[in-house]
Protein backbone atom coordinates (compact mmCIF):
# COMPACT_ATOMS: atom_id res chain seq x y z
CA UNK A 1 0.00 0.00 0.00
CA UNK A 2 2.02 2.91 -1.33
CA UNK A 3 0.33 5.89 0.29
CA UNK A 4 -3.04 4.85 -1.12
CA UNK A 5 -5.59 7.58 -1.65
CA UNK A 6 -8.43 5.16 -2.42
CA UNK A 7 -9.10 3.66 1.01
CA UNK A 8 -7.25 0.43 0.16
CA UNK A 9 -6.19 0.04 3.78
CA UNK A 10 -9.75 -0.82 4.84
CA UNK A 11 -10.14 -3.34 2.00
CA UNK A 12 -6.85 -5.12 2.69
CA UNK A 13 -7.56 -5.47 6.41
CA UNK A 14 -10.62 -7.58 5.60
CA UNK A 15 -8.33 -10.12 3.95
CA UNK A 16 -5.74 -9.91 6.71
CA UNK A 17 -8.37 -11.06 9.20
CA UNK A 18 -9.07 -14.16 7.09
CA UNK A 19 -5.63 -15.17 5.82
CA UNK A 20 -2.38 -15.38 7.76
CA UNK A 21 -0.12 -15.72 4.70
CA UNK A 22 -0.37 -12.09 3.56
CA UNK A 23 2.56 -9.76 4.21
CA UNK A 24 1.14 -6.24 4.25
CA UNK A 25 3.37 -3.18 3.87
CA UNK A 26 2.03 0.36 4.04
CA UNK A 27 4.07 3.48 3.34
CA UNK A 28 2.88 6.99 4.14
CA UNK A 29 4.57 8.48 1.07
CA UNK A 30 3.33 7.81 -2.45
CA UNK A 31 6.03 5.90 -4.36
CA UNK A 32 6.50 5.17 -8.05
CA UNK A 33 5.14 1.79 -9.08
CA UNK A 34 8.67 0.43 -9.58
CA UNK A 35 9.83 1.60 -6.17
CA UNK A 36 6.83 -0.20 -4.68
CA UNK A 37 7.54 -3.33 -6.72
CA UNK A 38 11.14 -3.41 -5.47
CA UNK A 39 9.91 -3.04 -1.89
CA UNK A 40 7.53 -5.98 -2.32
CA UNK A 41 10.07 -8.18 -4.11
CA UNK A 42 12.63 -7.69 -1.34
CA UNK A 43 10.41 -9.55 1.14
CA UNK A 44 9.28 -12.19 -1.37
CA UNK A 45 10.20 -15.78 -0.52
CA UNK A 46 9.03 -17.49 -3.72
CA UNK A 47 11.12 -18.98 -6.51
CA UNK A 48 9.31 -16.94 -9.14
CA UNK A 49 7.93 -13.38 -9.26
CA UNK A 50 4.97 -11.91 -11.11
CA UNK A 51 3.06 -8.66 -10.86
CA UNK A 52 -0.72 -8.41 -10.57
CA UNK A 53 -2.25 -5.22 -11.93
CA UNK A 54 -5.65 -4.26 -10.56
CA UNK A 55 -7.22 -4.03 -14.03
CA UNK A 56 -5.87 -7.37 -15.33
CA UNK A 57 -7.41 -10.83 -15.09
CA UNK A 58 -5.71 -14.21 -15.52
CA UNK A 59 -6.73 -17.62 -16.79
CA UNK A 60 -7.25 -19.85 -13.73
CA UNK A 61 -4.14 -21.96 -14.45
CA UNK A 62 -1.98 -19.14 -15.90
CA UNK A 63 0.52 -19.08 -13.03
CA UNK A 64 0.88 -22.87 -13.20
CA UNK A 65 1.59 -22.75 -16.95
CA UNK A 66 4.13 -19.93 -16.62
CA UNK A 67 5.95 -21.45 -13.63
CA UNK A 68 6.09 -24.90 -15.28
CA UNK A 69 7.83 -23.31 -18.27
CA UNK A 70 10.47 -21.78 -16.01
CA UNK A 71 10.89 -25.07 -14.13
CA UNK A 72 11.51 -26.97 -17.37
CA UNK A 73 13.89 -24.43 -18.93
CA UNK A 74 16.55 -23.22 -16.51
CA UNK A 75 18.13 -20.92 -19.11
CA UNK A 76 14.95 -18.85 -19.37
CA UNK A 77 14.68 -15.86 -17.06
CA UNK A 78 11.32 -14.44 -18.13
CA UNK A 79 8.28 -16.05 -19.74
CA UNK A 80 5.27 -14.22 -21.19
CA UNK A 81 2.08 -15.00 -23.13
CA UNK A 82 -0.64 -13.31 -25.20
CA UNK A 83 -3.64 -11.41 -23.84
CA UNK A 84 -7.26 -10.74 -24.67
CA UNK A 85 -8.09 -7.04 -24.97
CA UNK A 86 -11.21 -5.69 -23.29
CA UNK A 87 -12.71 -2.23 -22.84
CA UNK A 88 -15.07 -3.42 -20.10
CA UNK A 89 -13.64 -3.16 -16.54
CA UNK A 90 -13.59 -6.15 -14.18
CA UNK A 91 -14.47 -8.79 -16.74
CA UNK A 92 -13.25 -12.26 -15.82
CA UNK A 93 -11.03 -14.23 -18.18
CA UNK A 94 -13.95 -16.44 -19.24
CA UNK A 95 -16.12 -13.41 -19.96
CA UNK A 96 -13.46 -11.81 -22.16
CA UNK A 97 -12.74 -14.95 -24.19
CA UNK A 98 -13.17 -14.68 -27.97
CA UNK A 99 -12.42 -10.94 -27.83
CA UNK A 100 -9.63 -9.41 -29.90
CA UNK A 101 -6.20 -10.73 -28.98
CA UNK A 102 -2.99 -8.84 -28.27
CA UNK A 103 -0.47 -11.10 -30.05
CA UNK A 104 3.04 -10.60 -28.76
CA UNK A 105 5.92 -11.62 -31.05
CA UNK A 106 8.36 -14.35 -30.19
CA UNK A 107 11.32 -12.96 -28.28
CA UNK A 108 14.31 -11.50 -30.07
CA UNK A 109 16.65 -8.99 -28.46
CA UNK A 110 16.43 -6.40 -31.24
CA UNK A 111 12.61 -6.61 -31.06
CA UNK A 112 12.77 -5.87 -27.32
CA UNK A 113 14.97 -2.82 -27.99
CA UNK A 114 12.39 -1.54 -30.47
CA UNK A 115 9.55 -1.72 -27.94
CA UNK A 116 8.39 -3.67 -24.89
CA UNK A 117 7.07 -6.95 -26.30
CA UNK A 118 6.65 -8.69 -22.92
CA UNK A 119 3.21 -7.40 -21.94
CA UNK A 120 1.84 -6.78 -18.47
CA UNK A 121 1.58 -10.37 -17.16
CA UNK A 122 4.97 -12.12 -17.34
CA UNK A 123 6.69 -14.29 -14.74
CA UNK A 124 10.39 -14.22 -13.92
CA UNK A 125 12.90 -15.83 -11.58
CA UNK A 126 13.45 -14.23 -8.19
CA UNK A 127 17.18 -15.00 -8.59
CA UNK A 128 17.28 -12.21 -11.18
CA UNK A 129 16.94 -9.81 -8.24
CA UNK A 130 18.72 -11.63 -5.42
CA UNK A 131 21.57 -13.25 -7.40
CA UNK A 132 22.01 -11.05 -10.47
CA UNK A 133 21.11 -7.88 -8.56
CA UNK A 134 18.84 -6.57 -11.32
CA UNK A 135 16.05 -4.37 -9.96
CA UNK A 136 13.48 -1.99 -11.36
CA UNK A 137 14.68 1.59 -11.79
CA UNK A 138 12.57 3.51 -9.27
CA UNK A 139 13.00 6.77 -11.20
CA UNK A 140 10.79 5.58 -14.04
CA UNK A 141 7.04 6.05 -13.71
CA UNK A 142 5.70 4.34 -16.84
CA UNK A 143 8.28 2.31 -18.79
CA UNK A 144 10.50 0.87 -16.04
CA UNK A 145 9.49 -2.70 -16.86
CA UNK A 146 10.81 -2.23 -20.41
CA UNK A 147 14.19 -1.14 -19.05
CA UNK A 148 14.17 -4.07 -16.60
CA UNK A 149 13.49 -6.73 -19.26
CA UNK A 150 16.25 -5.39 -21.51
CA UNK A 151 18.76 -5.63 -18.66
CA UNK A 152 17.53 -9.14 -17.84
CA UNK A 153 17.92 -10.12 -21.51
CA UNK A 154 21.64 -9.32 -21.30
CA UNK A 155 22.05 -12.32 -18.97
CA UNK A 156 19.08 -14.61 -19.59
CA UNK A 157 16.92 -15.93 -22.38
CA UNK A 158 13.27 -14.85 -22.61
CA UNK A 159 10.46 -16.99 -23.98
CA UNK A 160 7.05 -16.26 -25.46
CA UNK A 161 4.22 -18.79 -25.05
CA UNK A 162 1.91 -18.93 -28.05
CA UNK A 163 -1.28 -18.95 -25.95
CA UNK A 164 -3.61 -16.47 -24.26
CA UNK A 165 -3.30 -16.51 -20.47
CA UNK A 166 -4.75 -13.18 -19.39
CA UNK A 167 -6.69 -10.04 -20.22
CA UNK A 168 -5.59 -6.46 -20.76
CA UNK A 169 -8.08 -3.71 -19.92
CA UNK A 170 -7.80 -0.87 -22.42
CA UNK A 171 -9.73 2.02 -20.93
CA UNK A 172 -11.96 3.88 -23.43
CA UNK A 173 -11.22 7.04 -21.41
CA UNK A 174 -7.48 6.31 -21.71
CA UNK A 175 -7.05 6.09 -17.95
CA UNK A 176 -4.28 3.49 -18.31
CA UNK A 177 -1.05 4.79 -16.85
CA UNK A 178 0.76 4.97 -20.20
CA UNK A 179 -1.97 7.24 -21.65
CA UNK A 180 -2.31 9.67 -18.73
CA UNK A 181 0.76 11.70 -19.68
CA UNK A 182 1.73 10.89 -23.31
CA UNK A 183 4.78 13.17 -23.28
CA UNK A 184 6.18 11.48 -20.17
CA UNK A 185 5.57 8.06 -21.75
CA UNK A 186 7.33 9.13 -24.97
CA UNK A 187 10.28 10.61 -23.06
CA UNK A 188 10.74 7.58 -20.83
CA UNK A 189 10.37 5.14 -23.69
CA UNK A 190 12.82 7.06 -25.85
CA UNK A 191 15.46 7.36 -23.12
CA UNK A 192 15.33 3.59 -22.52
CA UNK A 193 15.43 2.67 -26.21
CA UNK A 194 18.15 5.22 -27.00
CA UNK A 195 20.43 4.17 -24.14
CA UNK A 196 20.19 0.44 -24.70
CA UNK A 197 20.39 0.70 -28.51
CA UNK A 198 23.65 2.63 -28.26
CA UNK A 199 24.96 0.01 -25.87
CA UNK A 200 23.88 -2.74 -28.24
CA UNK A 201 25.52 -1.16 -31.30
CA UNK A 202 28.75 -0.59 -29.37
CA UNK A 203 28.87 -4.30 -28.55
CA UNK A 204 28.67 -5.39 -32.21
CA UNK A 205 31.51 -6.17 -34.56
CA UNK A 206 31.89 -4.27 -37.84
CA UNK A 207 30.32 -7.17 -39.75
CA UNK A 208 27.34 -7.28 -37.37
CA UNK A 209 26.80 -3.53 -37.60
CA UNK A 210 26.84 -3.78 -41.40
CA UNK A 211 24.15 -6.47 -41.22
CA UNK A 212 21.96 -4.22 -39.02
CA UNK A 213 22.60 -1.31 -41.39
CA UNK A 214 21.64 -3.23 -44.52
CA UNK A 215 18.46 -4.61 -42.97
CA UNK A 216 17.30 -1.10 -41.98
CA UNK A 217 18.56 1.18 -44.77
CA UNK A 218 16.03 -0.39 -47.13
CA UNK A 219 13.19 0.35 -44.71
CA UNK A 220 14.09 4.03 -44.26
CA UNK A 221 14.68 4.46 -48.00
CA UNK A 222 11.15 3.48 -49.00
CA UNK A 223 8.40 6.15 -48.97
CA UNK A 224 7.24 6.64 -45.40
CA UNK A 225 3.57 6.20 -46.29
CA UNK A 226 4.41 2.84 -47.90
CA UNK A 227 6.18 1.77 -44.71
CA UNK A 228 3.11 2.70 -42.67
CA UNK A 229 0.76 0.82 -45.01
CA UNK A 230 3.04 -2.23 -45.06
CA UNK A 231 3.17 -2.18 -41.26
CA UNK A 232 -0.63 -2.17 -40.97
CA UNK A 233 -1.03 -4.95 -43.54
CA UNK A 234 1.47 -7.21 -41.79
CA UNK A 235 -0.20 -6.56 -38.42
CA UNK A 236 -3.56 -7.64 -39.88
CA UNK A 237 -2.45 -10.58 -42.04
CA UNK A 238 0.35 -11.85 -39.80
CA UNK A 239 -0.61 -10.69 -36.27
CA UNK A 240 2.11 -12.80 -34.62
CA UNK A 241 4.85 -11.41 -36.84
CA UNK A 242 7.00 -8.64 -35.40
CA UNK A 243 7.43 -5.68 -37.73
CA UNK A 244 9.77 -2.99 -36.53
CA UNK A 245 8.41 0.49 -35.90
CA UNK A 246 9.60 2.90 -38.64
CA UNK A 247 10.91 5.29 -35.97
CA UNK A 248 13.24 2.61 -34.66
CA UNK A 249 14.69 1.89 -38.10
CA UNK A 250 15.44 5.60 -38.44
CA UNK A 251 17.04 5.66 -35.01
CA UNK A 252 19.30 2.70 -35.88
CA UNK A 253 20.46 4.29 -39.13
CA UNK A 254 21.07 7.67 -37.47
CA UNK A 255 23.09 6.09 -34.65
CA UNK A 256 25.16 3.96 -37.05
CA UNK A 257 26.02 7.02 -39.15
CA UNK A 258 26.82 8.92 -35.95
CA UNK A 259 29.07 6.06 -34.87
CA UNK A 260 31.13 6.32 -38.07
CA UNK A 261 31.05 10.15 -37.82
CA UNK A 262 29.15 10.68 -41.08
CA UNK A 263 27.25 13.74 -39.82
CA UNK A 264 25.93 14.66 -43.27
CA UNK A 265 23.96 11.42 -43.31
CA UNK A 266 22.90 11.98 -39.70
CA UNK A 267 21.46 15.36 -40.67
CA UNK A 268 19.86 13.91 -43.81
CA UNK A 269 17.97 11.18 -41.96
CA UNK A 270 17.06 13.48 -39.09
CA UNK A 271 15.47 15.84 -41.62
CA UNK A 272 13.66 12.99 -43.33
CA UNK A 273 12.52 11.64 -39.98
CA UNK A 274 11.17 14.99 -38.83
CA UNK A 275 8.88 15.20 -41.84
CA UNK A 276 6.98 12.16 -40.62
CA UNK A 277 7.00 12.26 -36.84
CA UNK A 278 6.65 14.62 -33.90
CA UNK A 279 9.21 17.33 -33.19
CA UNK A 280 9.43 16.05 -29.61
CA UNK A 281 10.93 12.76 -30.76
CA UNK A 282 13.40 14.30 -33.19
CA UNK A 283 14.54 16.85 -30.61
CA UNK A 284 15.29 13.97 -28.24
CA UNK A 285 17.42 12.41 -30.98
CA UNK A 286 19.20 15.67 -31.75
CA UNK A 287 19.91 16.45 -28.11
CA UNK A 288 21.41 13.00 -27.68
CA UNK A 289 23.59 12.47 -30.75
CA UNK A 290 25.83 15.54 -30.45
CA UNK A 291 25.77 17.01 -33.96
CA UNK A 292 26.85 20.64 -34.58
CA UNK A 293 24.43 23.28 -33.28
CA UNK A 294 23.90 24.99 -36.66
CA UNK A 295 22.84 21.67 -38.21
CA UNK A 296 20.48 21.09 -35.30
CA UNK A 297 18.83 24.48 -35.89
CA UNK A 298 18.58 23.80 -39.62
CA UNK A 299 16.74 20.53 -38.97
CA UNK A 300 14.37 22.00 -36.39
CA UNK A 301 13.48 24.85 -38.76
CA UNK A 302 11.69 22.24 -40.85
CA UNK A 303 8.90 22.38 -38.28
CA UNK A 304 7.85 25.67 -39.87
CA UNK A 305 7.90 24.39 -43.46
Amino acid sequence: NSGSQQNEDVLVKKYLSKFNNIEYIRTTERETIYQAWNRGIKIAKGKFICNSNTDDRLKEDALEILSNELEKNTEIGVVYADQYITTIPNQTFKEVRNSSIYYFPNYKYIHLLDRCIIGSQPMWRSSIHFTDNIWFNKDFEVCGDHDFYIRVAEKHDIKHLDKVLGTYYKSPEKSNKEYQDPIKTINEGFSITFYHTQKYLNSLSGTEIKKVFLSNIFLVSMPFIFYRVLYKIICIVFPRQHFQYPEYSYLLIILIYRKIKNYNKVVHYCKKYLKHTSSLRIQRVLNSIGIPEHDKKEILNLENV
